[in-house]
């Protein structure tokens, strides 16, 4: 199981779960039923200014909430939260949340609660987007009074937010126990209780949703689909949020620090194929940016078609006609894994076409994540990764792709450092005319492409399924829930 500190966490598995438990100051609009980008919509801060220079913000507070401990909600509570992630000299500082959270925090110069209900927020250098990133999980408010009496292994078990559910028992590897707040400043939650289950093996997955001992997979596979597809009882959902799913690669070291190298690796793929072999729970994708992110273009150009022939030219051109050896990590399961050992014997099978003999070792996901967190070794090509939070706004492009990202700053682990593209991200995130920003964006994602820092594999559609008695589950482009209108 997942730690419960939404802070010092990554991943959609727990983020989902701690979304339950906490709120955060701005959210998207999942009362909607749309295949569009949902709309950012004030949550616990009821409404935000920002300066004509997009360098300050100010978010008034929603009176009237309280935490799960009892404590009020005010500017300086949420102060409180981003002292945590910037001011190493607060006794609950955390090196872990703030290393976690620098995507977010390496814009803010300082917070202050400048009264009972208003926090301002005083940018570094201009930033338009901000709003978006604090709808991001990770930034989940904790209890200012949960941060001065626990520690950090102790808010990873004992979480304590303003969400409509908080914990009743965590059973480590097996079980998460939540029930409902009654006092939530939404109203009462419609459920009594939530428990969350890990269940590894997708068949007895769908075993446990066939005989209604589960209720709702939030991460559906293939197999789920196609064992449950005669099952009245059962409602499929494709909310199409935007992710991406890739081989990351080594730009340092190896054959892959050679561009002709990475483009040739993605002209090999027959991505077509790996979206049949999901019997249709993935699209293909052709480059770095995804359909549902804000810079999305119904006519975007495909630059990597599966094109062997180009491909063994490309090898050729950079040295290696006669081919190569490479290793990469990948997660033997998971949530969003499941056909990972399939989707990666394709993938072999594609670059031996070409010449590549590729080899994998296999992990659980929580070691691939440790294991890569520092950057890739030399003699480790990349690995098979996927990736949801904030895939939905163009500022997600700066946290994967950013030359000052690589580690241990931020999750850049393939090394990838091109300073025009870094130049192109800062003049963007500081343009207030959203159309001059996006097209800033753009021409980035162009050359994103063209570097090819990655394999762009596809795009999952991330299926949940859940019985039909279960009710308030909207399809929309999130990989959300809203839990507090679920109902059974």
């Amino acid at each position: 199981m997942p730690s419960l500190d939404p802070q010092a966490i990554n991943g959609t598995v727990g983020l989902r779960i701690t979304d339950a438990i906490y709120d955060t100051l701005v959210r998207e609009d999942l009362s909607a039923t749309t295949k569009e980008a949902t709309e950012i919509e004030p949550f616990l801060a009821e409404k935000w200014t920002v300066s004509a220079d997009a360098t300050s913000y100010v978010f008034t507070i929603r009176e009237g909430v309280t935490f799960q401990d009892g404590t009020p909600l005010n500017a300086e509570a949420v102060h409180k939260n981003f002292e945590r992630l910037l001011n190493p000299d607060a006794s609950f500082y955390s090196r872990t949340a703030a290393a976690n959270m620098g995507f977010l925090t390496r814009w803010i110069g300082r917070t202050e609660a400048t009264s009972d209900r208003d926090l301002t927020i005083t940018l570094k250098a201009p930033f338009v987007e901000l709003p978006r990133l604090l709808k991001d999980r990770r930034m989940g408010i904790i209890s200012p009074t949960a941060l001065d009496q626990m520690t950090e292994e102790e808010l990873a078990t004992h979480p304590v937010g303003t969400g409509p559910f908080m914990t009743t028992g965590v059973t480590p590897g097996e079980s998460i126990r939540l029930q409902r707040f009654d006092n939530y400043w939404r109203g009462e939650p419609k459920l009594e209780s939530i428990v969350f289950v890990t269940i590894q093996d997708p068949g007895s997955m769908a075993t446990a949703m066939q005989t209604r001992q589960v209720d709702v997979i939030l991460s559906a596979g293939a197999q789920q689909i196609t064992q449950l597809s005669n099952d009245e009882g059962v409602t499929v959902q494709y909310p199409d949020a935007a992710n991406q799913y890739f081989i990351r690669l080594n730009t340092k070291s190896g054959p892959t620090a050679n561009k002709d190298v990475r483009q040739a690796l993605n002209f090999a793929i027959n991505r077509e194929a790996l979206a049949t072999a999901t019997d249709g729970q993935a699209r293909p994708l052709h480059g770095s940016l995804p359909s549902g992110n804000t810079l999305w273009q119904s006519d975007s150009e495909e630059i990597y078609s599966h094109n062997p022939d180009r491909a063994r030219e490309l090898l050729a051109a950079a040295g290696y006609s006669d081919g190569f050896s490479m290793k990469l990590l990948a997660p033997s399961a998971g949530p969003g894994f499941s056909q990972s050992k399939q989707i990666m014997a394709l993938v072999q099978q594609d670059l031996a076409s070409v010449g590549v003999n590729l080899s994998v070792e296999y992990m659980d996901f929580t070691t691939l994540v440790a294991t890569e967190g520092p950057g890739y070794t030399d003699g480790v090509a990349g690995s098979y990764n996927g990736w949801t939070t904030g895939a939905d706004n163009a500022y997600w492009l700066e946290t994967m792709f950013s030359p000052t990202l690589v580690p241990p700053a931020g999750v850049n682990r393939g090394w990838y450092v091109n300073d025009q593209v870094g130049a192109m991200f800062g003049e963007a995130r500081g343009t207030v005319d959203e159309n001059a920003r996006r097209d800033l964006y753009r021409k980035a994602v162009r050359q994103i492409d063209e570097d090819a820092p990655w394999i762009f594999l596809y795009q999952d559609r991330l299926p949940r399924m859940y019985v039909t008695d279960v009710q308030g589950i909207n399809e929309n482009p999130s990989a959300f829930v809203d839990y507090a209108v679920v109902s059974k």
